[in-house]
């Protein structure tokens, strides 16, 4: 177990001083939340995943993940180290585990399938994004306590001992409350009883039935806080391109298509991509013949599961646990906030390791009920381990290389727009990564350079898709930059036309209007970015310099109080109320304010 914990911490030892990406961003790093440290731990269990981020509503809601990320903040505020390092412990514990826990199940099996099942999971590297994601330490932390709640269970049955169960349903509501699609293990449990015990069905129903309860516990919970298990306002396009199907054909077919590539992606992990999204990849018919192909594929490892499901065959066990958990994410079930996502695979993936390490097993001669007691035995199959030593070399290879891709947002962008250069969201965000370049650049020449390459990519987001509203507000932002407020409007005015609750572009024109000197259109648009959104700092700290140059300084100072709430190390709206309670007479509770803001300024230097 230690060898297979230090194999799994050193594929990705190269993650360890990374940056934050993607949604590190909302969940983390602008999470006004995460950063309260502990006191934002009640918080946490009182809202939606990125609410903290300046968004009202969500659709994730995982309170003990986001507890951890809380925690992380208070022993190593913004360092991103820290938080990659728990990503990349708990991942290699979590191979351990599944190794300890299948080694336990699997007892009158041959040794050699748990251990190379478990070598096989650690090391795909379509587990990359994971890892590498900080992210996605709810799916590490869910499928750990999942994995301990199997591990409990078996302790329960051994021992008959009720702490050992209470221990277990402890797991598993743990377990969900750190992502939603810990549901699945609610036929995983039963599944792993009927294959590898004599336990009566009547028994294995009861104990099904108490996992149950708790799953509906946490759905009862989480839309007490937070709604329906739905998203918010719909899914969009841009997220999930099965959302702009009308028939239900072509939406099937459609799934079926991206059902296809995650097969592929796990069989030949040689492409492995963030994002798929619209319309890298485009709405696709039954007269496809990649979309028969994938449906034949899954159909047939369903059938060919059910077929060996009475003789509790292991190859039925693996791709039924393979179906089980993916099966929340196929787009068939229900629809999700992404049509395609490598990560999605995590939970699902020991299913399809199974698969290969029995593969490997029947190819090689091995026999799956022989016990081996005798270390020097277990390599004895010379044959077989050279095979897997090879797969295990080029999944390493692979999962070293990709993790260097996740460095930082840029670097995985650039990675990967060759590989979708038709998806939207892709275009969009490397555009936000180029334009964070030229921000950064001292030369005005490179602050040029990389400013027109963000704006080509917003310009092809748009061409991909034309009510990008996202895409239209970042370049009316490229305009603004560049000195043309015109232009800047009339893209900022077709970002509302097409989301007219778009709370950040509102504050952006207010800029305009401000800097203009047009101080009561811009205190309107102000005050409208925040009745959408009282979140968000910008239009707060704006409202309160608006009042403040009118000398209404107790307003001032209420906008400013607000916006400190949501960013108290931001030194600008440090010094901000301190000069508002100074020049409103209140110089003494000024003070702090503006001494802070000093502390936070040399800090940044």
């Amino acid at each position: 177990m230690a060898a297979i914990a230090i194999f799994g911490f050193l594929l990705y030892a190269n993650t360890l001083g990374h940056d934050y990406v993607l949604d590190d961003f909302s969940q983390i790093k602008e999470n006004f939340i995460t950063q309260r440290g502990i006191k934002g731990i009640p918080e946490q269990f009182a809202h939606h995943a990125r609410y903290g981020y300046g968004r009202d509503v969500g659709e994730l809601y995982r309170p003990l993940t986001m507890t951890i990320f809380s925690l992380e903040w208070e022993i190593a505020p913004d360092k991103p180290a820290f938080a990659h390092f728990i990503n990349v412990l708990l991942y290699a514990l979590s191979g351990a585990l599944l190794f300890f826990v299948l080694a336990k199940i699997m007892a009158g099996y041959n040794v050699l399938l748990p251990l190379l099942t478990t070598l096989f999971f650690v090391a795909h590297p379509v587990h990359s994004e994971v890892v590498a994601n900080i992210k996605s330490l709810d799916e590490i932390l869910m499928f750990g306590l999942c994995l301990l709640a199997i591990h409990f269970l078996w302790n329960y049955l051994k021992q008959d001992s009720l702490g050992w169960l209470a221990a277990s349903l402890l797991c598993y509501l743990a377990a969900l409350f750190s992502k939603e699609n810990a549901v699945t293990f609610l036929a995983i449990f039963p599944l792993t009883l009927f294959f590898f015990t004599k336990t009566k069905w009547q028994k294995i129903a009861v104990l099904t039935s108490a996992y149950a309860v708790l799953a509906l516990i946490f759905v009862l919970v989480r839309k007490a806080v937070i709604g329906g298990m739905g998203t918010p306002g719909g899914i969009s396009v841009l997220d999930n391109f099965l959302a702009g199907a009308t028939d239900a054909g072509v939406k099937s077919a459609s799934a079926f298509l991206m059902l296809g590539k995650y097969l592929l992606v796990l069989l030949f992990p040689i492409q492995l991509v963030s994002d798929l999204g619209y319309n890298q990849e485009p709405l696709a018919g039954w007269g496809d013949w990649r979309v028969l192909l994938s449906f034949l594929a899954w159909a047939a490892l369903g059938v060919f599961a059910l077929l060996r499901f009475t003789k509790k065959d292991l190859w039925s066990y693996g791709i039924l646990f393979f179906l089980i958990n993916f099966s929340i994410f196929t787009n068939l079930i229900i629809m999700i906030g992404t049509n395609y996502g490598e990560r999605l695979l995590y939970s699902a993936s020991p299913g399809f390791a199974l698969a290969l390490a029995l593969l490997l097993l029947k190819i090689f001669k091995g026999n799956q009920t022989e016990k081996i007691t005798d270390g020097s035995r277990l390599f004895q199959n010379k044959a077989l381990w050279g095979t897997a030593a090879l797969i295990l070399l080029f999944y390493s290879f692979k999962t070293i290389t990709r993790n260097a891709d996740w460095k930082t947002s840029f670097s995985l962008y650039e990675a990967d727009i060759g590989k979708a250069p038709n998806s939207a969201k892709l275009n969009f965000h490397y555009g936000l990564e180029l334009t964070k370049k030229g921000l950064d650049a001292t030369d005005p020449a490179e602050k040029q350079r990389w400013a027109a390459l963000g704006q080509q990519h917003f310009e092809k987001a748009i061409a991909i898709y034309p009510q990008y509203h996202d895409a239209y507000g970042q370049l009316g932002l490229c305009y603004y930059r560049a000195k043309n407020p015109e232009k800047a409007l009339e893209n900022y005015n077709l970002a509302l036309k097409y989301r007219p609750d778009f709370a950040v572009v509102y504050s952006n024109m207010g800029i305009i209007f401000f800097e203009a000197g047009d101080l009561p259109k811009a205190r309107e648009l102000y005050e409208k970015a925040v009745s959408l959104n009282p979140n968000l700092v910008d239009p707060l700290r704006n409202l309160g310099a608006v009042n403040a140059m009118q000398k209404n300084f107790s307003e001032a100072i209420k906008y400013f109080k607000m916006a400190y709430e949501l960013a108290p190390t931001d030194p600008v709206i440090n010094r901000y109320l301190g000069s508002a309670y100074r020049d409103a007479g209140q110089a003494e509770q000024g003070k702090p304010y503006l001494d802070r803001a000093e502390q936070l300024e040399k800090k940044a230097k």
